[in-house]
């Protein structure tokens, strides 16, 4: 892997610990733990309080600074987007480690610098690969199948590096199958050359020279490639000037029984840069819209510079590539940016970012099918949610290559054609762009592009409430009381009790009460799914979360992963085990379900497990050598849990505070709503150090008061909504909200 509703009130059965037995553990473990941790954290840096709960507190504020403090680097990478704008954009005081800029502003500068194609697509900003520049960093064409010999006939790739010196996860694969026919010299001399003359590999690239009209190469014979397994084609290359003309180089190809390359069989491509580019031109051809481009492909000539007699060339590589793409770039994209605006009120960023995800929204509107299915439906190629291998009863191995391509975060797994886990952000990112139009219409004085893009707030809320209509219906398993992960494009329904999935439908507000509730007996083990592999308490067996994943499973994976078998249960993240960041949303909707003395007991056992792991040395001595029953995940390594390293969304967990618990809620109209839900075993929580529209603050909420301590002038008064049970000290209401501008104490109260 990389590699609400209605509240019911209850208590969970089959949890860990108890509410007592968790702070007995805390209180035994460590000695002083908690104050030396306390140690490590800025005095400027946001801190929580909770009231008869000072370690808890401490706790969970060293836990916010670890994590934001030991991230690798903040960058454009997309997927965790709106995971990191949830935990980062309320921090007052917080840079990030190296930096002189706030997180406000690194996360203003990444989403502003995301790249998004021609067609609306965001693109993924993932690490290198000879992957698709646009989406995730695997599957490979190594990966066409598990042998060399039966990936030739399926896909190629040709890197113009000694073997020794092919990067990447490509050169690896070459390394291990010892076939030098694809990479330096070996792979040159099998090309032909038609009016160009080869100067040989320096540098690690192929120069090339024109000799005479039209320089082209041709592929070598004996490499037939298979379309389905090649829907692009990539080549990364460079050369001196510029085209002449409006001619474009372009690529024919050979089918099966064809003798000669012609203009009915030819896709044009440009010179572009890409994200992974670098020095070279990374040209990608959408093979798969070709009408001919089908069946068995026997060869492929290059044209280079059509119409030119001269000219130097150098190619790096020439490969075929899976549609790697995530079907989640577009909602995450909105979903961050929606969130950033919300809590800094930056018009001057909206202004700059509205026409993009309004075309952003459009994309999912259309090319991922919600308007006409009402939910996304992911028609690309290879996104058909089939497994990409099979086994017989005798264990013999076929992979399905080209099927069960991944799609999202979890990359291992094929969801893919009717998408359950893509259509919960299309909701959310929906309802999140009504918000904002209508915030648009109300201010006519941001002066905010409208024009052809522009969406019209109602329509959008009546096309979500379809969604979810669709989506309650559709996705949802009666047998096991919660939802399918996604639907095939054979029609197989897959369910291995997903808990993550089944989770963010509440934080997304996708589920409707009934399955809500329905979710959280089953999550929480007052409801037994007959035929889990995980059942009851167990579900909690890493104690700081429920697993990924309820079920074994050992079927249902992409071409990439063809032995899930050999990794016990709980072994692997997405099979039984479990990433600590996503408890966010676990506790999220036990508040919202189960009531917050719930969410609290959750988040208490949390805070016991935090500690001990901080007093045993952290994170990667607490499970050190699968001492605990797994292994941690990160940093090149496989595991069963993701914590450290790469799992920045990590940060989520103590936002529970925030959203949750004090309940702030930031709209882009320029209010802050606070609708608090306290627990009955802590009667006042605070949070220093928050961050709202460019002004610092406290916030601390009991029953009966509320204070809200500014620390600067705001430019413009802060709008803060509260229910009608609280008056304002010396404060009235207008226009339903209190308005605060001067560093001061402002106090609200009730009966």
């Amino acid at each position: 892997m990389r590699i609400a509703g209605g509240h019911r009130v209850g208590m969970l059965t089959g949890v860990v610990l108890s509410i007592a037995g968790a702070l007995a553990s805390a209180q035994t473990t460590g000695g002083n733990v908690t104050a030396d941790l306390m140690t490590h954290v800025p005095a400027d840096f946001p801190r929580f309080e909770f009231v008869g709960h000072a370690e808890q507190a401490d706790l969970l504020t060293h836990y916010l600074w670890y994590h934001f403090h030991h991230r690798l680097g903040n960058g454009l990478t997309l997927f965790n987007q709106e995971y990191l704008l949830t935990s980062d954009i309320w921090l007052g005081n917080a840079r990030p480690r190296g930096s002189d800029k706030t997180i406000q502003e690194v996360h203003r500068s990444m989403l502003l610098g995301m790249q998004m194609d021609d067609e609306g697509y965001v693109l993924t900003h993932q690490h290198f690969s000879h992957a698709h520049d646009h989406g995730w960093p695997f599957p490979l064409w190594t990966q066409s199948d598990s042998h060399p010999d039966r990936v030739k006939g399926k896909t190629f790739g040709w890197h113009f590096q000694p073997l020794d010196k092919v990067p990447g996860w490509v050169g690896d694969a070459l390394r291990h199958w010892k076939r030098d026919e694809y990479c330096g010299e070996k792979a040159v001399s099998l090309w032909e050359l038609h009016n160009v003359r080869s100067l040989g590999i320096r540098e690690n690239r192929w120069h090339l020279e024109a000799q005479g009209p039209s320089p082209a190469i041709v592929t070598p014979k004996g490499y037939a490639i298979d379309a389905f397994n090649a829907p692009y084609l990539q080549l990364r290359w460079t050369r001196d000037g510029n085209p002449q003309g409006s001619s474009l180089p372009y690529v024919e190809w050979l089918c099966e029984g064809d003798a000669e390359f012609g203009s009915d069989r030819r896709v044009c491509f440009a010179p572009e840069k890409t994200p992974l580019s670098g020095e070279c031109y990374h040209s990608i051809l959408a093979m798969h819209r070709h009408p001919k481009w089908t069946g068995r492909i026997e060869r492929i000539r290059i044209c280079l510079a059509p119409g030119q007699s001269q000219g130097h060339f150098e190619l790096d590589s020439f490969f075929t590539a899976y549609d790697t793409r995530h079907t989640i770039n577009n909602p995450i994209f909105i979903l961050a940016s929606s969130r950033y605006f919300n809590w800094t009120g930056d018009v001057a960023f909206l202004r700059q970012q509205i026409n993009r995800m309004r075309l952003a929204l459009r994309y999912q509107q259309t090319e991922m099918g919600g308007l006409e299915h009402k939910h996304i439906r992911n028609t690309w190629p290879g996104h058909d949610g089939l497994a990409g291998f099979v086994k017989d009863a005798d264990g013999k191995l076929t992979i399905r290559g080209g099927h069960g391509i991944g799609t999202n975060y979890w990359d291992l797994m094929p969801f893919g054609w009717d998408d359950l886990y893509a259509t919960s952000q299309y909701y959310a990112a929906t309802m999140a762009m009504a918000e904002i139009e209508q915030a648009i219409a109300e201010n006519p004085g941001w002066g905010v592009p409208l024009g052809t893009l522009r969406m019209d707030s109602s329509s959008l809320r009546r096309h979500a409430e379809e969604v979810k209509k669709t989506a309650n219906s559709l996705f949802w398993n009666r047998e096991t009381g919660r939802f399918f992960a996604s639907i095939d494009k054979e029609g197989r329904r897959y369910d291995y009790g997903y808990t993550f999935l089944n989770l963010d439908s509440i934080w997304y507000g996708l589920a409707d009460d009934g399955h809500a509730s329905s979710i959280m007996d089953w999550i929480g083990g007052k409801r037994v799914v007959t035929g889990d592999t995980s059942q009851g308490a167990d579900i909690y067996h890493w104690r700081f979360g429920p697993r990924a994943t309820t079920v074994r499973n050992v079927t249902w994976y992409g071409q990439g992963w063809h032995g899930p078998e050999s990794i016990a249960w709980g072994g692997q993240v997405q099979d039984g085990g479990a990433v600590l960041g996503f408890s966010f949303y676990d506790l999220w909707a036990r508040l919202q379900i189960l009531g917050p003395d719930d969410c609290w007991q959750r988040l208490v056992e949390i805070l016991a497990w935090e500690k001990e792991v901080q007093a045993e040395g952290g994170y990667r001595k607490y499970y050190e050598g699968g001492k605990r029953g797994t292994t941690l995940q990160g940093g090149g390594t496989a595991g069963g849990l993701g914590i450290d390293y790469e799992f920045f969304e990590s940060s989520l967990v103590p936002s529970i505070v925030v959203y949750g618990l004090l309940g702030l809620d930031a709209q882009p109209k320029g209010i802050l709503e606070i609708i608090p839900r306290l627990p009955a075993s802590c009667p006042r929580i605070a949070v220093r150090g928050l961050l709202y529209h460019g002004v610092r603050m406290d916030v601390a909420v009991s029953g009966k008061q509320i204070d809200i301590a500014l620390k600067d002038t705001a430019q413009d008064p802060l709008r803060i909504a509260l229910e009608e049970s609280w008056t304002g000290q010396g404060l009235e209401r207008v226009d339903g909200t209190f308005l605060l501008s001067q560093p001061a104490t402002y106090r609200f109260g009730r009966d």
